[in-house]
This record gives structure tokens, C-alpha cells and sequence, in this order.
């Protein structure tokens, strides 16, 4: 049913202006709100860029934020799972984004993936019911391939190895057991995470670009998880990697 209402409806009832429109989407895979707006705020500093995180007008959107940029409006969205995220997703593109971006953490499923290393997702198999609902003819959800060269283009450096293949989405982390972890391992799958699927499933129904890079938080084909002492080691590492994954998603997003 509330797929018949249109952008014009819904920028009514979210108190948008009847001529509002943003121009991209970056998505951050989290709980830790103030951390990574913490981090957004670090890049925006060293890339020389005067921004503010403007809140937008409906409390339902309290989980995003608005950034003005070069005459660009972009959304910076906070999601852990997919379905809020799919509701946000689906009034960006309504309201004219052109590029959405997934960025965050997943768990490693393949042998020597190391904490600096990303994944940039070829596509995403994921069985939630905000991906049946947009794409209902089949569970693996693609990224753009143009988009997703250009965001990992960006990424790389000579300390960054990128790792380019297909992810497994699931939202149950604490279901996972290890012979979910070592079945995908098996079929193939590099990484998983609970929001790609849901990115690109909305992206795609909506013909918007959309691109998803993850750094490897978490081995878990290793056995090296998020209860481990070297887990906690590694804070300073994971922070640079929040800190490059944002800057090269904005670059991305402002071209």
C-alpha cells in the first residue's frame, strides 16, 4: 500500500519542501553513532570541507543527517539491519539521490584477510524480507560495477589490499554459528554483514547506483571475533579504516 504514495506525498508528511532534493546517499553500518559522526566530522576537517550535520525535519529521520556541500545535499544515514534502512533509502531515491554507498565493518570469510584489508561487494545474497520485498525474483542483489571501480580506486593505496567479490547479508549475528560461517566460506561469499542486500535491492528498484566497501573487523572463517584480545587490540586500526572508507566515499559521492 505505501508504495502508491508518491515523493511529493511523503516530502509533505516528513516536512520537506515541495522542490527538495538531495543528490547521494552514505550509508554507515552501525550502532555507534556518535563514533562515526565523530569520524565524519575528522574527514570533513582534513578535506578542508565546512560542513554541519543538519537534522532533518521528522523525527522518523532522526538516524540521518543532512550535509550541504558544494550546492550537493547529501545524507549521511546510520543503519544495523535493513529494514529502517530500506525506508530511507527508498524516499532518497524518491527525492533524486544518484549514488548510494554502504560503508562499515563485516566478518571475514576467507583465509589471510587481514583488519586493513576491504572488501568492495560484487553483489550481496541476502534472505531478509526488505530484499524480497524490492527485488522478488531473486536473493542476490548487485552493485553497480562502475560505481563500485570508482569507490575502490579511491580506497586503494600501497597499505590497502582490496578484495572484490560477492557478501552474504544476515541480520541475526547472534545466530550465526560456525557452520553458517564455514558454508559460505565454502560457496564463496568474501564477507558478511547485515545491510548490503537491503543497499542494493532499494538502489536497484529504483534504478539509483549503488556501491558497498566493508573493512574486515572480524575474521571469522579464522576464528579471530570480536570476544577476542586481539579483537581489542586493534581499536587504532579499525579507526583508521572508518576515517579512509568515509573520505573516499564523500569524493565519490561529491564528483
Amino acid at each position: 500500500m505505501y508504495k502508491s504514495f508518491s515523493a511529493e506525498q511523503y516530502k509533505k508528511h516528513l516536512g520537506f519542501p515541495e522542490d527538495y532534493r538531495i543528490d547521494g546517499v552514505l550509508c554507515y553500518g552501525t550502532l555507534y553513532e556518535d563514533r562515526v559522526h565523530g569520524a565524519l566530522k575528522t574527514c570533513l576537517s582534513d578535506m578542508k570541507i565546512d560542513a554541519k550535520l543538519k537534522t532533518l525535519p521528522h523525527p522518523f529521520l532522526r538516524f540521518a543527517k543532512e550535509l550541504n556541500i558544494d550546492g550537493k545535499k547529501i545524507w549521511f544515514v546510520i543503519g544495523y539491519g535493513g529494514a529502517w534502512l530500506s525506508e530511507y533509502l527508498s524516499w532518497a531515491c524518491m527525492f533524486g539521490s544518484k549514488k548510494n554507498i554502504l560503508i562499515g565493518s563485516c566478518g571475514g570469510l576467507k583465509r589471510g584477510m587481514k583488519q586493513s584489508d576491504f572488501i568492495v561487494s560484487t553483489s550481496s545474497y541476502g534472505q531478509e524480507s526488505s530484499v524480497r520485498i524490492y527485488n522478488r525474483e531473486s536473493p542476490i542483489q548487485y552493485a553497480d560495477k562502475k560505481l563500485s571501480e570508482s569507490l575502490k580506486s579511491r580506497l586503494k593505496d600501497e597499505h590497502t589490499k582490496i578484495w572484490r567479490g560477492p557478501t552474504v547479508t544476515c541480520q541475526a549475528m547472534i545466530g550465526e554459528t560456525q557452520e553458517d560461517v564455514k558454508k559460505w566460506s565454502q560457496e564463496g561469499y568474501y564477507g558478511v554483514e547485515m545491510e548490503s542486500s537491503t543497499v542494493f535491492a532499494v538502489s536497484n528498484h529504483f534504478g539509483v547506483p549503488a556501491a558497498a566497501s566493508m573493512y574486515i573487523g572480524d575474521n571469522l572463517i579464522e576464528e579471530h571475533t570480536v570476544m577476542g584480545e586481539e579483537y581489542a587490540s586493534e581499536a587504532d586500526m579499525r579507526e583508521q579504516n572508518q576515517k579512509k572508507q568515509i573520505r573516499a566515499a564523500l569524493e565519490e559521492l561529491l564528483s
